[in-house]
């Protein structure tokens, strides 16, 4: 069954399509209108265009009905015509989506056998560096959970010019292997602001989501 998980979230709810059909069945489920019409017609790659018909699939299900995603100047998605907030996060073979009726979501899936400890500086202050190098044989485990954490608080977040590695600090008191809790912070020009987060690890993949109230968030 494409819809892999359908879960509630207080408030709000995410899923998960793992993408499993050809691009015909796809399309059928996706069920474009207006523009999304022309903006498919311009995808050339095979598995981007199962990527963002499944994405539109997804969506379809959640909502019930069909309902058209588009982009703020900075890349965040919105529902047109809707108050409902999305977040909206990809790895081969898998697409999720989080919606929520008053917070700012955010949502992040990657493979579970992805490697990021070479690039780990990127988004990791060398405290977290060094945590996660405690984990001997857990390593990668712990970049991954620190990564997709890092990028779900991003996603809330309606700024740019956002430094990973310094502006979102994670602290993860240790991991299971079903689910858990993450303490994430934003450091905004009004101090810090505690943002939790939940995690989910299934089926190969690792999912982060949470949610923000936007009243008083400065960057």
């Amino acid at each position: 069954m494409p819809l892999l998980l359908h879960k509630e979230t207080g408030n709000g709810e995410f899923g998960i399509w793992e993408i499993s059909e050809e691009t015909d069945q796809l399309y059928l489920l996706a069920r474009l209108c207006g523009q999304d019409e022309l903006t498919y017609s311009g995808i050339s790659a095979l598995h981007r265009k199962k990527e963002w018909l499944a994405t539109r699939a997804l969506l379809n299900e959640l909502m019930g009905e069909p309902a058209q995603i588009n982009y703020y100047s900075d890349g965040r998605p919105y529902l047109e015509n809707s108050h409902t907030n999305i977040s909206i996060s990809h790895t081969k073979g898998f697409v999720s989506i989080m919606l929520h009726p008053s917070h700012l979501p955010g949502i992040d899936i990657e493979l579970i056998s992805r490697e990021v400890g070479k690039v780990s500086g990127r988004f990791l202050s060398s405290e977290e560096i060094s945590f996660c190098l405690e984990k001997t044989g857990n390593s990668n485990l712990y970049y991954l959970i620190h990564w997709c954490a890092k990028e779900a608080i991003f996603k809330m977040l309606p700024f740019s010019n956002i430094e990973f590695a310094e502006d979102i600090r994670i602290t993860i008191a240790g991991i299971r292997m079903d689910n858990g809790t993450i303490e994430g912070v934003f450091n905004g020009k009004s101090g810090q602001v505690p943002i939790p987060l939940n995690y989910l690890l299934f089926n190969g993949i690792i999912v982060v989501w949470g949610s923000i109230d936007n009243i008083n968030l400065t960057g």
